[in-house]
């Protein structure tokens, strides 16, 4: 009796640092059946790469990063599926030029993402880490700095970028009864505005009027340093500042001159410039800074979504559709 043909391999590209054992072990256990499955590490040697690569014919990636070698040696890839939202380390080109499909993970982590970032607001407006350290280290804080808190209700929330995890924030943030203004190159349809009464602005616009401003812009040579320290300077007084986007987007010595020196009242920042922060970073040193590693986007929820998302779509390619969500 003939030998049954192997089922496609489907690769995991990835790192340890963004897929732990937990997360990982989760992942391969959502392997439908007829489909052969395995986890590669990024810093893999190059020829099992190589031979990986060769053989694969979907790929997954969680921050892998294929060279254009391996994208040509890539003869069976009929899809690379980012589990990620951004892709800006990859090189879209190398793609478009080998013919192989890339696509992100259709919004799967943005409600994630959107909790992060209003969590982050309310903690920079309630002063929640100094009351926590506080307490936890026995000191009775009660209403020793009530005059400094704020409520979000009645708040401008200004959105840089207007993308799907910018328009779950601002519906959370109209629930607490904040105004919401959001700046892109071209405005919103009247239907992606509607459920926040979100209005659009210029940036110079935005950044004037917002008690708080929150980063969602992607990552590119147009972004990169976009808040440095004329934009920073161009913000209210007294005003703050959240970033669970990208850590480049913001000129983090400029950032630390405007809270250092009194015109930011705060930042929450999930992301930086260069990952893990430097422990020198006098971002690390200041009061009135909340800080995150990198957690905004990644939850036992998000891992659900996912998968979902990436799994629909290898289904999709695999009966001849055009793949969802693709960048390349």
């Amino acid at each position: 009796m003939p030998k049954p043909e192997p089922g496609p391999l489907v690769v995991l590209l990835y790192s340890p640092r963004f897929v732990p054992p937990d997360a990982l072990a989760y992942v391969s256990a959502q392997v439908p059946e007829g489909f052969r499955w395995l986890a590669l590490e990024q810093s893999a040697p190059p020829a099992r790469r190589a031979e990986v690569f060769a053989e694969a014919d979907y790929m997954f990636g969680y921050l892998g990063d294929p060279s254009p070698a391996e994208l040509a040696a890539a003869r069976r890839l009929k899809l690379f599926q980012l589990l990620s939202a951004g892709y800006d380390w990859l090189d879209l080109d190398a793609f478009r030029r080998h013919g192989i499909p890339l696509a992100n993970n259709d919004g799967s982590n943005a409600v994630s993402t959107a909790e992060h970032a209003v969590l982050l607001m309310l903690a920079l407006l309630r002063q929640l880490p100094r009351h926590h350290a506080a307490t936890a280290a026995g000191e009775w804080l009660a209403m020793q700095h009530a005059m400094q808190l704020r409520e979000l209700r009645g708040k401008v929330v200004g959105l840089v970028g207007f993308g799907q995890i910018a328009r779950q924030v601002a519906r959370r943030v109209h629930g607490f009864d904040a105004l919401v203004r959001y700046a892109k190159p071209r405005p919103a349809t009247p239907e992606e505005e509607q459920p926040s009464g979100a209005r659009h602005r210029s940036l110079d616009e935005l950044l004037a009027e917002s008690d708080i401003v929150s980063l969602h812009a992607p990552l590119g040579p147009q972004t990169r340093g976009l808040i440095d320290a004329r934009a920073l300077a161009r913000m209210r007084p007294g005003s703050w500042l959240v970033n669970t986007a990208r850590g480049a987007l913001v000129d983090e010595a400029a950032l630390h001159d405007a809270l250092a020196g009194g015109h930011l009242a705060g930042a929450g920042l999930d992301v930086f410039a260069h990952e893990p922060i430097d422990p020198d970073s006098p971002l690390l040193r200041l009061p009135n800074v909340v800080l995150t590693p990198h957690v905004a986007g990644s939850t036992r929820d998000t891992w659900d979504h996912r998968m979902v998302a990436a799994w629909a779509n290898v289904r999709r390619v695999a009966a001849g559709q055009a793949p969802l969500s693709r960048i390349a």
